[in-house]
């Protein structure tokens, strides 16, 4: 991230996430202590299948803390971004991870994986992974509800009233707590789908800027190979020729005889000549000019994407390069922010071939071969 510019969506919800699970872990965690042996009792009710036959508070405190450990993990290991993003069969798997610690652990670590569902996933996917995680908590409230003691005893907030309510009245507060959090699940989700649209527009200006960085620095590659052509052309033109005319004359009077002064003249006539020839070849180094930076553009447009560069140093010239990164940038703005390669190498008749495809496999991609003698 540059200096002064403000966090990315991802970065902010993986903070944000990251804070609220130490704090829910933190309202579960220190209860329990105080209940002592009773906190036991409790965790078995919750999580059963993640403590198993355990009989002490502090071994079933350990397992709870290393459920919220491993779900913490998994969203932050979710949620890199750069050279560090997972692929799509390992995000599903940390997504799938997280929602199944999330039901075992405590159900409102699903607020979190709705919203991380819309940051990560397209539309598409995301609305159908929140379908999912919802029909899951459905499922689980429905098992948590055939599991209900109708002996237990439920106290107010000051003590003073103890009862036992029936087990119907228990199970329509469990189902209402249920849908109180799936309608929590679709708020998170829609400020993730805020945070995702905020993203995608980030990333789009961060393309735009790369990419009008590659082209300045292929413009001034353009500017200072035209301006060497016009100083040569400048040299040719004008001190060329007055050097071949001093060639001329000098050799004139040498044929028509100078006397004494004959040996003079054969030394200026050799300075004349040697002078010639340094121009002339000054003025060939000059219109030869310098390759275009094609390989520094190119890797200046593929930053800020999931893009593997593999581009070898071609000298070419600067109509060519313009071809081939005019090229290269409309096939990045169709590839969108998926993972992608891109190369570039040259042709054994001093052209350019320039691959790019897809890492997941799903396109095959497609290879343009430029040539100088092209139009």
């Amino acid at each position: 991230m540059r200096r002064g510019a403000s966090p990315s969506p991802l970065a902010l919800f993986r903070a944000v996430a990251l804070l609220s699970c130490l704090a829910l872990w933190l309202r579960q965690a220190l209860p329990l202590a105080w209940l002592g042996q009773g906190g036991l009792s409790h965790l078995h009710q919750r999580l059963l299948l993640l403590l198993g036959p355990a009989e002490k508070l502090w071994l079933a405190q350990a397992a709870y803390g290393v459920g919220f450990a491993g779900f913490g993990w998994m969203l932050w290991r979710c949620a890199a971004a750069g050279g560090k993003t997972p692929r799509p069969a390992a995000r599903a798997v940390l997504v799938a991870g997280q929602v199944a610690l999330a039901l075992l652990v405590d159900d409102k670590l699903l607020y979190l994986t709705a919203a991380e569902l819309a940051l990560l996933l397209s539309w598409r996917a995301a609305w159908t992974a929140l379908g999912a995680q919802l029909a899951l908590m459905a499922l689980a409230c429905a098992w948590q509800a055939q599991r209900l003691d109708g002996n237990e005893l439920v106290c107010n907030v000051s003590g003073s009233e103890v009862q036992t309510p029936p087990l119907e009245r228990q199970r329509g507060q469990l189902w209402l707590d249920a849908a109180l959090g799936g309608g929590f699940q679709l708020l998170t989700f829609g400020v993730g789908c805020l945070g995702a649209t905020e993203r995608r527009r980030r990333e789009r200006l961060e393309a735009i800027h790369a990419s009008l960085l590659a082209a300045r620095q292929l413009l001034a590659g353009a500017a200072g190979n035209c301006e060497r052509l016009r100083v040569a052309r400048e040299l040719h033109d004008g001190m060329g020729h007055h050097l071949s005319a001093l060639n001329l004359q000098l050799e004139l009077m040498l044929r028509r005889g100078a006397g004494k002064a004959e040996p003079p003249l054969r030394e200026a006539r050799q300075a004349a000549r040697q002078l010639l020839a340094e121009v002339r070849s000054m003025v060939g180094a000059e219109r030869s000019g310098r390759a275009a930076p094609l390989q520094a553009a190119l890797r200046r447009l593929c930053e800020g994407r999931r893009i593997e560069a593999d581009i070898a140093p071609l000298a070419v010239s600067d109509e060519l390069a313009w071809r081939v990164f005019a090229a290269a940038r409309e096939g990045l703005d169709m590839l969108g922010d998926r993972p992608g390669r891109l190369s570039l190498s040259g042709t054994d008749d001093g052209g350019a071939a320039l691959s790019l495809g897809r890492l997941d496999g799903k396109d095959e991609g497609w290879t343009k071969v430029f040539r100088e003698a092209e139009a």
